[in-house]
């Protein structure tokens, strides 16, 4: 493991200052030979990467030309070094010789071995407790170093090697373990005992939304990862993986597989969901955007969230079902993925970015200001990657032959896309008609509230929609010329797409980009904002007011018919709904200007006389649930933390490797369960396992009383 040495004989205890401990090394054929020279044939099946990630070995078993010190607690070990300093002899020769393999047999099994131990007289005999004891100990290791290989974290699961007799018990013991125990039902044992522990949890916080995410191929088939969010007691985020759904089925059939899922799995009722979200790309758009509408109208009181970590507009037009549209999202996304890659590309951006908008005041600060972070995701992903095209172009020209040969291959094939006239045209078309619902991003993401407001706001931007659809040909003229006026800069040939109708192909440019592109991208999002602000939206953000920093700054006041806007399955004592409402704004209208008060949802969950105001409490709870809210997660940063590892595990795994148990039990290796109850529960279904390691145990400790004696 990582605070010890691998190696079985050894006598390292965790927290030795003088002794150091080096990381198996990434390289296979190095790692096979570390393996090799200390004996941990049981570790032959893992990867590379986990024994780099997971196992160590101490400096005792490295010749001491091969470390050298550059620091008092940093030592380095040498590009080559091998251990070769062990004691494999120590545990074999303190064995009886009738316990041993005999040579001439190489057949015969470690239970074949001992089941010729005799009996013991009683006066040889230890306690049973004790036995018992240590046979459970020697499981608790072994199941420990199971799970370490998927990331699992394991309460109580720090053990003393002392308290198992030592390393030569162990390395006795561990190869019964090897043959004997399945690692398969480990990881089952693990998983069944990690979804008590989430049912539990989802249980407490009652209130939840779904979440799901891009189709993966994982078991062979192409699959959407389902993700619950809720708000625990304690008012934190939280977000577990709870399974997939397969992606050959229809619309329906989906929707009956996931309220089965949930309800039969999972425990959890609909009528408790308060929002949906997803996020998918490619053929399957339309499909999942049907399964939304089916559960949008079989369940009203939920409601439908742009998805993280999107801004609002960028996430409906990520999810629209056209497939230049999505190219042109996904080529986005690549440019700023191969940025953050290549240092020396994004270097050379910025010097190209200086030297294109140098003459311009104050516009290279704002362009370099927009590149940094994740800013394929933001507001103005679109403009931004207009203004930077051309300088990243340039970059390419620049920085290709200076690159390894597959970040070359990548920057040619990102070439053609960029230097392609439709490419052009769609950016443009998106920039302009995305500014129509920018302006709701900041409230949706709960950053301010809007309870006055939110109707004009959503108003305004619908407007603005409409008129943009009723004078068209008129935005859509300039929206072309510009385009034509980019591409003729660039060097890029203005002609249409290949086409399959006739029709098509005769049609002028202008009207063509005008049917095919701007309008449907207009119609688009009036029925994304009206299925996004529906009635239920409104509401629940209605109560965004409650966070006490608005209070105080808008001298909020409550109402009746504000009051008659809350759904009544939301609060915990509807019948002092109206008293409590009346307490809380006083509680804040009235506050001192030099106190700082919370200015967001969990903020305000955190208040320590927050379960005095127990629908206020309920309230807020609903609004933290409801996916496109902020999720300040806590010092650890554990609910961000959840898609990252989903998105790691498919990264790092092959396609043909990948496994739905081993990604839950990865994504959802935050979830604390005690290895002694899943210990306990393995020795119930195989008591012979345990009955060995017994007879292991006495034998070792009969041994030890005969040499002393």
């Amino acid at each position: 493991m990582t605070d010890c040495c691998a190696v079985l004989s050894c006598d390292f205890k965790p927290g030795e200052a003088t002794t150091a401990l080096f990381s198996f090394p990434a390289d296979p054929g190095r790692c096979k030979q570390w393996l090799n020279n200390c004996h941990r044939e049981d570790l032959s099946s893992e990867p590379p990467e986990q024994l780099h990630k997971l196992y160590k070995l101490c400096a005792k078993h490295f010749d001491p030309s091969m470390i050298s010190q550059q620091g008092a607690s940093c030592w380095v070990l040498s590009e080559d070094a091998v251990p070769t300093i062990f004691d494999h002899t120590l545990a074999e020769n303190n064995q009886p010789a009738s316990n041993r393999k005999r040579a001439g047999d190489p057949t015969r099994d470690i239970s074949e071995e001992y089941s010729e131990i005799p009996k013991l007289q009683n006066d040889d005999q230890i306690p049973e407790d004790g036995v018992g004891s240590k046979a459970k100990e020697t499981l608790k290791v072994y199941f420990k170093e199971i799970l370490a290989l998927t990331g699992f974290s394991i309460n109580d699961a720090n053990i003393n090697t002392d308290e198992l007799g030592g390393a030569r018990v162990q390395q006795a013991l561990n190869p019964i373990c090897v043959e004997k125990i399945d690692k398969k039902e480990i990881l089952q044992f693990s998983e069944n005992l990690m979804q008590e522990e989430i049912q539990n949890s989802l249980r407490q916080a009652r209130f939840f939304s779904i979440l799901l995410q891009d189709v993966t191929s994982i078991e062979g088939k192409e699959q959407i990862p389902i993700f619950i969010r809720s708000v625990t007691v304690s008012g934190f985020p939280q977000k577990y993986l709870i399974g997939f759904l397969p992606c050959d089925l229809d619309a329906e059939n989906l929707f009956y597989m996931l309220l089965s899922e949930l309800r039969n799995k999972w425990g959890l009722r609909m009528e408790h969901c308060r929002g949906l979200t997803y996020l998918v790309t490619g053929s399957i758009c339309q499909k999942i955007r049907d399964l939304t509408c089916k559960i949008l109208q079989e369940f009203p009181q939920v409601v439908l969230a742009p998805s993280e970590p999107y801004a609002f507009n960028i996430w409906i037009i990520r999810c629209m079902p056209m497939p230049s549209i999505q190219k042109t999202a996904d080529t986005v996304e690549e440019v700023a993925s191969l940025l953050r890659r290549t240092p020396e590309l994004s270097s050379r951006l910025e010097g190209n970015i200086q030297m294109t908008y140098g003459h311009i005041k104050g516009e290279v600060d704002r362009i370099k200001a927009a590149i940094s972070g994740n800013w394929e995701y933001s507001t103005d992903a679109f403009q931004t990657m207009i203004e930077i095209l051309e300088p990243f172009l340039n970059s390419i020209n620049e920085m290709i032959s200076k690159v390894d040969e597959e970040t070359a291959e990548q920057m040619a094939k990102l070439k053609l896309v960029l230097r392609n006239f439709n490419f052009i045209i769609t950016l443009i078309v998106l920039k302009n008609t995305l500014c129509c619902v920018s302006i709701l991003n900041s409230s949706l993401r709960g950053i301010i509230s809007i309870s006055s407001t939110l109707q004009y706001t959503i108003s305004n931007a619908l407007k603005l929609v409409n008129k943009y659809q009723q004078e068209l040909a008129v935005f859509h003229k300039k929206w072309i010329a510009d385009a034509v006026g980019r591409a003729k800069k660039l060097g890029v040939e203005v002609i249409k797409p290949e086409v399959d109708h006739e029709d098509a192909a005769e049609t002028p440019l202008e009207d063509f980009y005008r049917e095919t592109l701007s309008r449907p991208i207009l119609q688009y999002l009036v029925a994304e904002l009206k299925r996004v602000f529906s009635v239920e939206m409104v509401r629940i953000l209605r109560w965004l007011s409650l966070v006490p920093s608005y209070m105080a700054d808008h001298n909020f006041s409550i109402r009746r018919d504000k009051v008659a806007d809350a759904n009544l399955n939301n609060l915990a004592r509807p019948d002092s709904f109206y008293e409590e409402l009346g307490c809380w704004e006083v509680k804040w209208r009235h506050a001192s200007k030099r106190r700082i008060l919370p200015t967001t949802v969990f903020a305000t969950l955190k208040i320590p006389d927050i379960e005095f105001y127990p629908n206020v409490q309920s309230l807020l709870r609903v609004l933290g649930t409801v996916p496109c809210v902020n999720a300040e997660a806590d010092v650890y940063g554990q609910y961000h933390m959840v898609l990252e590892r989903c998105q790691a595990y498919l990264k790092a795994t092959p396609v043909d490797q990948r496994q739905c148990s081993m990604a839950y039990i990865y994504v959802n290796q935050d979830v604390h369960f005690s290895v002694e109850q899943m210990v306990e529960l393995y020795v119930q279904k195989h008591p012979d396992i345990l009955q060995l390691l017994h007879t292991v145990c006495r034998l070792l400790f009969t041994t030890d009383t005969t040499k002393y004696n």
